[in-house]
């Protein structure tokens, strides 16, 4: 099944109308396009798990909306980022933003997603939380398209 197909079931579930947000495909081809083409293992399994962790930071960060802004100014775009990628097209703020999870992978390994939520100690339960999440809404969302037997 296309990872499209399931970011957008995991937004639908989140809110009905989010996968009818202006930027909401857009965003979605660029996580698509990121998880595919990463050639290391999955952070957090399966790309499918992947895809879901980065569809529920781009939800819960910006509402989907590529030119977010947020915390007085310092924070920009899906993923809401400080740094000049967050200023980016939303393919350059999904690179910059996995390749950070990438990078908590190994600054913090038992909780990849913390670095990104606020360190490794601080924004750990936050982090969690939000992994635990996005895992149980791809889990419906697999379930939810699965065709009915006939």
């Amino acid at each position: 099944m296309p990872l499209k197909t399931i970011i957008l079931a995991i937004w639908a579930a989140m809110h009905p109308a989010a996968p009818r947000i202006a930027d909401a495909s857009e965003i979605a081809d660029a996580i698509e396009n990121v998880v595919t083409h990463d050639e290391d293992p999955p952070v957090f399994g399966t790309r499918e798990e992947d895809a879901a962790v980065m569809a529920y930071y781009a939800f819960k960060e910006s509402g989907l909306r590529k030119r977010a802004v947020g915390d007085g100014g310092r924070s920009f775009g899906v993923w809401q980022e400080s740094t000049s990628s967050g200023r980016g097209d939303v393919l350059t703020q999904a690179k910059a933003w996995f390749r950070m999870l990438r990078e908590g992978l190994h600054i913090c390994p038992a909780s990849p997603a913390a670095p990104l939520s606020g360190g490794c100690t601080a924004a750990r339960k936050l982090a969690d939380r939000r992994v635990a999440r996005a895992r149980a809404l791809l889990e419906a969302a697999m379930h939810s398209l699965v065709p009915a037997p006939t």
